[in-house]
């Protein structure tokens, strides 16, 4: 008797299943499309199999959707190889095949796009910030684009055209704007403390009490209290549920514990704020905001972060798990609007140098508050309204990155407190 069709999933053959291609599907089929998926290297089986059938080879075993494979997927090291590429709509697609449901192995260039594959490269070669403009998704023409999500939408169609009642479950867009504001230390009371710690902040490097009083005298500074709450009351009345990041200075808990933030942020995801931005820091600094973290909010279990400076691989995310954090937002280029791992899912951070998947669930923004600042207001409202389409048309999570001051009523900010209203209408 066939199978239902509403108990039916995808079965994938291939004759090796590495950890890389259990990856690679599992990303695809079941956190983008969000079907069930079964893995088999037994020929038998799947020839045997009522469910819907997917092989990955070298060639068709029956009248299977079949896609053909490179080495890639089936490699467990670093090697650096010269990359082919076939022209595919308006851009060009990686690691071409003959003969396959695709003209490139969609897998293939997947996994080599969402695990930061060609970073590893850039670090062996250069000692360098690895830029936007240096990324082969650049050259191919897919950096503005959630690439791999459109893909798996290719391949949803495909198996809808072979069986049309096959059921996918539903998935809706998202979105959740991240906001990230730094405590600002207070001095402490008493002529002889506070000299004393305004002396010392004057050879702090990382301290920020004297760039806070600068803010104030220049006019940039604002109230993060006050910002806070009306910020808070416009993502309510939206239905917007951001997730705050916190950012501690080089002081002591003493200095920085401001009980208006706390309260503030009792209710609210929080996480914290640039946890790696040295490639040599230590994870005990880590391990240190974090107990910070934990005295301002006593009552939340905070293990996300989000950085926005260069991320570097892989020693930003080995510390980020070695610390404990499970959560990250810093994914994408802070200066340029773009989808850096090609997806606009979350996903599981994938150890090339482990050759296995991590706990650490990555988030990518896909434009930040600091790029927009230098445009116009137009290109910067239809750089905006590009990016929520191109995630809004997969189904896929938008996310953005702002600066508490840049939701503030000073002048400086006006725009971007304008272009932030922007995301309430994409609600």
């Amino acid at each position: 008797m066939p199978k239902s069709l509403q108990t039916m999933h995808l079965i994938v053959f291939s004759t090796i299943l590495t950890p890389r291609i259990k990856y690679i599907f599992s990303f695809i089929f079941k956190d983008i499309l969000k079907a069930e998926v079964e893995f088999t290297g037994n020929k038998n089986y799947f020839l045997e199999n009522e469910n819907f059938k997917i092989s990955y080879g070298e060639e068709p075993l029956a009248n299977e959707l079949f896609f053909k494979q490179t080495h890639l997927l089936f490699s467990n090291k670093l090697d650096e190889f010269k990359i082919k590429t076939i022209s595919f709509g308006e851009y060009q697609a990686p690691f071409p095949v003959k003969n396959s449901a695709l003209p490139f192995d969609v897998f293939a260039a997947s996994f080599f796009i969402l695990s930061r594959y060609e970073e590893y490269w850039f670090q062996n070669t250069s000692t360098e910030d690895f830029k936007a403009s240096k990324s082969h998704q650049h050259k191919w023409k897919i950096l503005d684009k959630p690439i791999i999500d459109e893909w798996a939408l290719i391949i949803k169609n495909m198996i809808k055209k072979n069986e049309p009642n096959f059921k996918f479950q539903e998935k809706k867009f998202t979105q959740q704007p991240t906001l990230n504001l730094n405590f600002t230390p207070i001095a402490p009371k008493g002529f002889v403390k506070k000299t004393k710690y305004i002396f010392s902040s004057v050879f702090s490097k990382n301290n920020g009490f004297i760039n806070a009083q600068y803010d104030k005298i220049t006019g940039v500074g604002i109230n993060n209290e006050r910002v806070l709450a009306e910020v808070q009351i416009n993502m309510s009345k939206h239905n917007l549920n951001p997730i705050y990041f916190l950012g501690f200075p080089n002081s002591s808990i003493d200095y920085i514990i401001n009980d208006v933030i706390s309260n503030l942020l009792a209710n609210n995801s929080v996480g914290l704020l640039r946890p790696c931005a040295q490639e040599k820091q230590k994870v005990s600094d880590i391990k240190t905001d974090l107990s910070k973290l934990k005295k301002i909010l006593p009552d939340q279990i905070n293990l996300s972060s989000q950085q926005l400076e260069i991320l570097k691989f892989p020693i930003c995310y080995l510390n980020l798990l070695s610390a404990g954090i499970t959560s990250d937002y810093s994914m994408g280029y802070a200066d340029t609007p773009s989808f850096r791992a090609g997806t606009c899912t979350p996903f599981n951070w994938y150890d090339l140098q482990l050759e296995k998947v991590t706990p650490l669930n990555v988030k990518s923004y896909c434009i930040t508050d600091s790029v927009l600042q230098y445009m116009n207001f137009d290109d910067a409202k239809q750089t905006i309204l590009f990016c929520s389409d191109a995630v809004n048309v997969v189904n896929g999570s938008f996310y953005s990155s702002w600066t508490l001051r840049s939701l503030s009523d000073n002048l400086k900010y006006k725009k971007l407190k304008t272009l932030f209203s922007l995301i309430f209408n994409q609600n």
